[in-house]
């Protein structure tokens, strides 16, 4: 049933961003048809709110979930995507295992 309701949240981010992508860029391309630029200035200005629009909307479905993993102790299962996503230094645990395991 957990899987489920986690398929189902990653269903809701996805069509989010689509969507929240999708809608301003639509209205600024029926704006720039409306006034006949040459240059797509409302659908840049479209795509330009959509997308922060989308990073914040993402920002906060995601967050809850993030402060319950930290709440459990799980903090170091949040941060290692992100340690080896940017290369930094291993931490204090990861060390330690390394050691035991020479």
């Amino acid at each position: 049933m957990q899987k489920q309701a986690a398929v189902t949240q990653i269903l809701i981010v996805g069509f989010y961003v689509a969507f929240s992508l999708l809608i301003p860029t639509g209205i600024g391309l029926w704006f720039d048809k409306k006034a006949s630029h040459a240059f797509p200035l409302f659908t840049l200005i479209g795509l330009a709110v959509g997308t922060t629009v989308m990073i914040y909307g993402v920002y906060r479905m995601v967050r809850p979930f993030l402060q319950e993993a930290k709440g459990k102790g799980n903090e170091e299962k949040v941060c290692r995507p992100i340690r080896k996503l940017l290369k930094l230094s291993p931490t204090k645990q990861e060390e330690e295992k390394r050691q035991d395991n020479d």
